[in-house]
């Protein structure tokens, strides 16, 4: 990707606070007019990235482009960006449509165009009844909508976001990761998203960076981080992954538990090397009986129950294969009847997946730079 079709580029950025390194050599490409999120567990580096793209902090090496033009120098008043914070710092003396209307006001912009694009915004966030309330007279969800029409009516070219969803609940947070996709669609601006919530970034994101400890670990749609982690930390950070320690071989992996499985080895695994084997807990076929698991072209291996947990909609299973190897396995309770008819710790079954869903992954994260 070029300068010019990159909205944000990250250029082998690092920076250091002392003696901690909280990114090292960062390079990060974000497509113009898409939903980009920075995902990692906390301390990854993900808001110190965000804070360099803001201007917030200035990098200790690398740069920072913004539509093909270098901004590392440029203070953040400078810089066209927004930026959306967990806490929405409304001005609590001022309406919605006073708090929107902020920024324009201070711009100097004419009556009749803050007026216009107030009004359009307001309507966008769904808040056209509330313009004359105070901030303390809204719920939670309506004032992140407050915050995000105050930014976005600047127009900027990136919307930066710092995990603006944090302080709502559950059942809230969910209906406005689809609120959010929404209005980014809408209005078109390059999203910039920092969560610590892999539901988030899946949910809303049309390309995910995972970092871990200031370091890429992949960028990828979110069907790529999901269905083919680069490594064991994405796997296991992204959703549920059962990771077996294995030894490749000519064709097949050795678990350490002793259990060989047939694997095709990627180009960078040797014979000898240590990895992992990964399969997810969707992807395996569980039956309780050799008949039923009799689809042809499957990795089928046996083992016993060790564990059940009924979660309505779903069953999880704990399976033993060997001692030392144990796996999750998901299984829908749409065929059966009741909770008690589960399968009970003890029961012998049969576990088939396809070859495909069963992945090698290199036990080590990437390092930095790679």
């Amino acid at each position: 990707m070029t300068d010019q079709q990159a909205a944000v580029r990250v250029a082998a950025v690092t920076k250091q606070f002392r003696d901690i390194t909280a990114v090292q050599r960062l390079n990060l490409d974000v497509d113009r007019g898409g939903f980009f999120s920075i995902l990692g567990p906390s301390g990854c580096g993900k808001t110190t990235t965000l804070r360099m793209i803001a201007g917030f902090e200035r990098p200790d090496d690398g740069e920072i482009y913004l539509d093909g033009k270098p901004v590392t120098a440029v203070p953040p008043y400078h810089r066209n960006v927004n930026t959306v914070f967990q806490s929405y710092a409304l001005f609590e003396h001022l309406s919605v449509w006073d708090n929107v209307a902020f920024g324009l006001r201070r711009k100097g912009l004419p009556k009749a165009e803050i007026t216009k694009r107030v009004g359009e915004m307001i309507d966008l966030v769904h808040l056209a009844q509330r313009a004359r309330a105070k901030p303390r007279q809204l719920s939670g969800g309506q004032q992140q909508r407050v915050a995000l029409a105050r930014a976005l009516v600047n127009l900027p070219a990136v919307l930066l976001l710092d995990e603006p969803l944090g302080a709502l609940d559950l059942q809230l947070r969910k209906q406005m990761q689809i609120e959010l996709k929404h209005i980014q669609r809408e209005v078109g601006v390059t999203f910039v998203y920092v969560t610590h919530d892999q539901e988030e970034a899946l949910t809303m994101s049309d390309a995910i960076a995972v970092l871990n400890a200031g370091v890429l670990q992949q960028v990828g749609t979110p069907e790529e981080v999901y269905e083919t982690p680069a490594n064991t930390f994405v796997a296991s950070f992204i959703g549920i992954s059962n990771l077996l320690p294995a030894t490749a071989e000519q064709g097949v992996l050795r678990l350490d538990s002793g259990l060989t499985l047939p694997a095709a080895l990627p180009a960078w695994c040797g014979p000898g090397r240590a990895v992992s084997f990964c399969i997810r807990p969707e992807k395996i076929i569980l039956a309780d009986s050799l008949e039923t698991a009799g689809q042809s072209g499957l990795v089928t291996v046996t083992g016993t129950i060790v564990e059940s947990v009924y979660q309505g909609i779903m069953t999880h299973y704990v399976v033993e294969l060997r001692p030392g190897a144990r796996v999750v396995v998901v299984a829908k309770n749409s065929a059966r009847a009741q909770a008690r008819t589960a399968l009970a710790p003890g029961a012998p079954v049969r576990l088939g997946w396809l070859p495909e869903h069963g992945l090698v992954l290199d036990r080590e994260p990437a390092a930095a730079g790679s």
